[in-house]
């Protein structure tokens, strides 16, 4: 089983590209911090901490593409992918973390696009247009 699941938040913003085609698919590209709390505090109180590299695909990465921003503090769940190829003779090895689903850990506006206002699509309920729910609403993404 290849299973990673992590809590962190991103170190840069996200870079999304989309696939040429009659249907483009994004594809989301991100770096990842996550603190190993298992380790002691350094001098300054901060954990010693881990950086992954993340991917994701399709609708999710439309999400992360809208909501996220450097500092976004997310749960991510997703497979380790083993990356290798060939630089001037030597085989080179990486890794990234291919993204299945996402939760958001902290409460945060939508991503401000060239910081001006942005009207709110039919698809997406505002809080004058949403009625009043009783349960609060999954933070998860899949």
């Amino acid at each position: 089983m290849n299973k990673i699941t992590l809590t962190g938040r991103l170190t840069e913003e996200p870079k999304v590209t989309y696939s040429a085609g009659a249907e483009p698919v994004a594809r989301a590209l991100f770096n990842f911090a996550v603190p190993d709390m298992s380790m002691k505090k350094d001098g300054e109180g901060n954990y010693p901490t881990d950086f992954f590299r993340c991917t994701c695909w399709g609708k999710l990465a439309e999400i992360v593409e809208k909501h996220c921003s450097k500092g976004t503090k997310l749960l991510l769940c997703g497979r380790l992918k083993n990356n290798n190829y060939e630089k001037d003779g030597q085989k080179v090895y990486s890794n990234e973390i291919v993204i299945d689903s996402l939760e958001f850990l902290e409460a945060r506006a939508a991503k401000i696009q060239d910081a001006q206002p942005q009207e709110a699509s039919a698809a997406e309920p505002t809080a004058e247009t949403e009625p009043a729910r009783t349960e609060p609403p999954s933070n998860a993404v899949n």
